[in-house]
């Protein structure tokens, strides 16, 4: 049998509330003076309290209402709501104090208002009691049955929770009030032993992460919820213990994730995603230098609909800036980009983000847009970077990832711009295709323009950002719901990532420190072999619904080599007062040498020629994959032989 569960509309139900209230200050008064003067009220002191009661009965109505006791949803309050109707209740009963107070001194010597002041105490210590639990009622008649169901409907879902501190709590109160539907805590698991053998709200705590599965089994769990909040290590292992139940794992997003100290549980929780089994530890980065650079700033984002560009002005606008304009020569992008941004930013974002469509090889849309928006910082974010289809397409790279990177910071040097940062990658070391040759080449052109001019040239470069256009993980997602194989180029391929939220984050405290003329290179962590990020992607998409994905391996596509590279062997590394960022020293490339290298790439579009050819002479360090691979593969079987020997 269900529970009666009161359904009306916000009016109806705050006009009840106030009924309901104005009942209750006066049963709070006349118990107060029932206190005092033990059960009989003498007459003189009832007609006090009748006089009163219009003006205390509305002054408690207009406390409540003050302090939001109309607008709580009840069946989710939590402690702090104790506060709130706590002081609501003081302040309503020094209202009536102060009221009886003034009446008095204007009636004297007759005294037609004024009640002993412990009347005033018992009253306000019998109204907290009183309209608190009135309030704990309620929630107990919307909560009652829940977890129960009727014949013929599903059973609830029986979860267990992983961590016993203030996320856990969150979501087991939540959980019991019915926030998250069919769905009872059984068990919650936690390998503190002060907290084992304990109840959480009732519901028991076990220690033990290591026993998820034996655990999951025991309880007969249909869902796990990871509720560490604030993660000490690498999660990979918990996470892949809870996958390996075969239970839907879900999980309250660290600190980083949600938008204030005071968001809720439940408003964090998401599922377990291919990020989570990458081993890379969440931390919490200082942004607070960041957010003094960009505030009140007009910042250009080029490449602004792309993945990097769209998560930069999504954490830009966090900092309060001056502008953003977004250029890019794909309309859809941007303007998907602007209806998600202004679900998040609904106040004034039309006029603070700009949407302008051009290419940053056409020098005189580039020059409208900077003369009409004066920007201080740009972001260059615009490149073709698909490397099998710029080894088709050699001509199409250097027009946009080195003369578009030209044009644009030649562009910036004449209107003033204060800081150009360049968004390059770690396939511009050593360079094994046309995309990573043209990077690099890009990378030396602000070099060469930052030894001669006010404005600050800077490029920060990083490896494979998941869930970017043309990531493999979206590409691997798609082949596993369709029933597979995943496509892999070989099982040897290592490639190192990271999220695009991380991604964006680091390049912007990167640019909060450049000076000028430096080289980023992010902490991309350990790298990832390909053929493991696909085995565990298998594992969280596949793993529940019983699908067997096989993995078919297609042979290294052109221009593509085995290990990518963040340092050449020419390059040294140093520190930066930001944990996660450090500083390549390059060789420097003066003004001549980059115009000699610009005007031979030229010469090489003019006449049609081998442009592949021509991006060997200007750059040395342009190799072909073959013989990097080659030496690649040599150095892999010396590694295992020498593993083997030393196991031996």
């Amino acid at each position: 049998m269900t529970s009666w569960k009161p359904k009306m509309n916000q009016t109806l139900r705050t006009a009840v509330w106030l009924l309901v209230d104005a009942a209750l200050v006066n049963l709070a008064m006349i118990l107060a003076q029932q206190l005092r003067f033990d059960v009989s009220i003498p007459q003189v002191f009832f007609q006090r309290y009748v006089n009163i009661i219009p003006v205390m009965t509305l002054l408690c109505l207009l406390s409540f209402w003050g302090f939001g006791l109309y607008k709580n949803m009840w069946q989710y309050a939590s402690a702090d709501a104790v506060v709130q109707i706590a002081v609501s209740t003081l302040v309503g009963a020094l209202g009536t104090y102060g009221y009886s107070l003034v009446m008095h001194s204007i009636t004297r010597p007759e005294n037609y208002h004024l009640l002993h002041r412990t009347v005033y105490l018992l009253f306000w210590i019998l109204l907290t009691i009183i309209i608190g639990g009135s309030r704990l009622a309620y929630r107990v008649i919307l909560t009652s049955g829940k977890g129960q169901r009727g014949q013929g409907k599903a059973p609830s879902r029986r979860v267990m929770i992983i961590g016993a501190g203030w996320a856990g709590a969150n979501v087991v109160r939540e959980m019991q009030s019915g926030r998250y539907g069919d769905a009872t805590p059984i068990v919650v698991v936690d390998d503190d032993p002060n907290r084992a053998g304990s109840k959480l709200k009732g519901v028991p705590v076990v220690s033990g992460t290591g026993n998820i599965l034996r655990l999951a089994s025991d309880y007969q769990i249909d869902e796990i919820i990871i509720a560490i909040a604030t993660p000490n290590g690498e999660m990979r292992p918990l996470v892949e213990k809870c996958l390996a139940t075969g239970c839907r794992v879900r999980r309250v997003s660290s600190l980083q994730e949600v938008s204030g100290g005071g968001a809720s549980a439940s408003a964090a929780l998401r599922d377990i995603n291919i990020g989570d089994l990458l081993g890379r530890p969440e931390k919490q980065m200082d942004m607070v230098q960041v957010a003094a650079v960009f505030r009140d700033k007009t910042v250009l984002i080029t490449g602004g609909g792309g993945s990097i560009g769209g998560e930069l002005c999504g954490q830009i606008l966090a900092f309060e800036p001056k502008q953003i304009v977004l250029f890019d020569i794909s309309e859809n992008y941007m303007y998907d980009l602007f209806f998600q941004l202004q679900e998040q930013y609904q106040k004034n974002l039309r006029d603070k983000l700009f949407l302008r469509v051009g290419s940053v090889r056409d020098p005189e849309r580039l020059n409208e847009v900077f003369s009409e928006f004066s920007p201080e910082i740009v972001l260059h974010a615009a490149a073709h970077k698909h490397v099998p289809l710029m080894e088709d397409c050699p001509s199409q790279a250097v027009k946009n990832n080195v003369f578009g990177t030209y044009l644009t910071a030649k562009t910036a040097m004449e209107h003033g711009v204060s800081r150009f940062v360049l968004i390059s990658t770690d396939k511009a070391v050593n360079p094994t295709n046309i995309m990573g040759a043209t990077k690099r080449l890009a990378e030396m052109v602000i070099e060469a323009l930052n030894q001669e001019n006010k404005t600050e040239f800077t490029a920060v470069r990083f490896g494979n950002v998941l869930g970017s256009h043309g990531s493999v993980v979206p590409l691997f997602e798609r082949q596993i719901r369709a029933g597979g194989p995943i496509t892999l180029t070989h099982p040897e391929i290592i490639r190192y990532f990271m999220t695009i939220p991380e991604a964006a984050a680091l390049v912007l405290q990167a640019a909060s420190i450049a000076k000028g003329g430096e080289i980023f290179v992010l902490d991309m962590g350990q790298p990832v072999k390909i053929r493991d990020l696909a085995e565990r992607m298998i594992q969280l998409y596949a793993s529940q619904s019983g699908q067997k994905i096989d993995i078919v391996y297609t042979g290294l596509r052109p221009g593509e080599k085995l290990y990518e590279e963040l340092l050449t062997d020419d390059e040294g590394i140093m520190g930066t007062q930001r944990e996660k960022i450090f500083i390549a020293k390059p060789e420097v490339v003066n003004r001549e040498s980059m115009e000699a290298m610009l005007a031979t790439l030229q010469a090489c579009l003019d006449e049609g020629g081998d442009m592949r050819a021509c991006l060997h002479s200007v750059l040395p360090t342009f190799l072909e994959p073959e013989e990097v691979n080659r030496r690649a593969e040599a150095e892999h079987r010396l590694d295992v032989v020498a593993a083997d020997a030393a196991g031996a």
